[in-house]
């Protein structure tokens, strides 16, 4: 989300995101085709759509919750594919291409193709090591707060050393809302992706900008823009008929539960192949590939969560988020405001 570090890059481009400057009408709409797309306001309708696409991790009784992904279930796949993918890139090398370039000399080109396969895998473990264990973004409309976890500090050890993590509060009203593209090219297609960005102002007089809140690669931006705008300023519900509040998942983790989809015999083998004989043959042929590739990033997994650090929680702040909402209080919201339309059935 763009939270990893703070450092800002020529022109206040992070990432693609242009995030610095002032978050005034007149600073940011500067009519770029990629980058800014429109600024919202909390006080008109973007859309006629209000959607949280599924990106909704939890309601709480006057705070919505996104982004909560636990290190877990989540963390070390970008470390692992960059491990496995500088690894097979070294061995083309060495198989290929080794012989040809001590023979001509070109040393420069050997370094540079062993080293720079790696630079992926380093920049991928600057990220994932030592990370927070999570970073949840909230919503929190009766203290018309935005709660977000900040990582502050240089790095204890370096490069690989671990920062301070916290969870900080930022006034609803300094935080202004916009829509902004980037562009995701290859050498055989380009394409447009579409993002919603909050800017945090420094105060009420003073709109440079100090931090930022990136929900990346969104699919309507409008409609989950409304969606937020609507529960921050109109008090509506979280949920939309017939929805149940997303359950949490905090702590859950069994390393070996999908593990079955790469080692069939360990994983109801009768069932499989009278279900899906084809496909669980499959899955047999490709055993030499696909188990070595789930032990690497199991592996990787656990080092993202022996470097986690711990979200520091303010009192305060967890008092004001308060506990998760589930079916049973959908049951009992007599004035229908966490779900509109009848409770759900026993």
């Amino acid at each position: 989300m763009g939270s990893h570090e703070q450092q800002f890059w020529s022109r206040s481009m992070i990432g693609g995101f242009n995030v610095g400057g002032r978050s005034t009408d007149a600073d940011r709409n500067d009519g770029k085709t990629v980058g800014l797309a429109e600024r919202f306001g909390k006080r008109r309708s973007a859309s006629d759509v209000a959607s949280h696409g599924g990106r909704l991790t939890g309601v709480y009784p006057e705070t919505i919750e996104f982004h909560r992904i636990h290190l877990t279930g989540a963390g070390g796949h970008y470390l692992a594919d960059c491990f496995v993918m500088a690894v097979l890139f070294n061995w083309v090398i060495v198989e290929f291409f080794l012989d040809g370039l001590l023979k001509h000399k070109g040393y420069a080109t050997l370094a540079f193709g062993f080293l720079g396969s790696w630079m992926f895998f380093a920049f991928f473990a600057y990220l994932e090591l030592f990370a927070p264990v999570d970073s949840p973004i909230y919503f929190d409309r009766r203290h018309r707060n935005i709660y977000k976890v900040l990582q502050s500090g240089g790095r204890r050890r370096g490069f690989f050393g671990p920062r301070k993590s916290r969870l900080v509060a930022y006034d609803w009203d300094l935080v202004d809302a916009e829509h902004q593209t980037t562009l995701q090219a290859s050498t055989a297609s380009a394409r447009r992706l579409h993002h919603l960005v909050f800017l945090v102002r420094r105060s009420e007089d003073d709109p440079t900008i100090v931090d930022h809140i990136i929900f990346a690669d969104v699919d309507f931006v409008p409609a989950l823009w409304e969606y937020i705008r609507r529960y921050m300023e109109e008090g509506s519900a979280p949920l939309v008929e017939g929805e149940l509040p997303p359950v949490s998942n905090m702590g859950a983790y069994v390393p070996w539960s999908d593990f079955g989809a790469v080692v069939p015999f360990l994983d109801q083998p009768a069932r499989r192949w009278k279900e899906q004989p084809w496909k669980t043959l499959y899955r047999y042929i490709a055993m030499p590939v696909t188990v070595p590739l789930y032990m690497t990033w199991l592996f990787f997994n656990r080092l993202t969560v022996w470097t986690a650090q711990k979200v520091e929680w303010p009192p305060e702040i967890k008092r004001a988020i308060g506990r998760l909402i589930n079916e049973l209080d959908l049951r009992t919201d007599t004035h229908r405001s966490l779900r509109p339309g009848p409770p759900p059935e026993l």
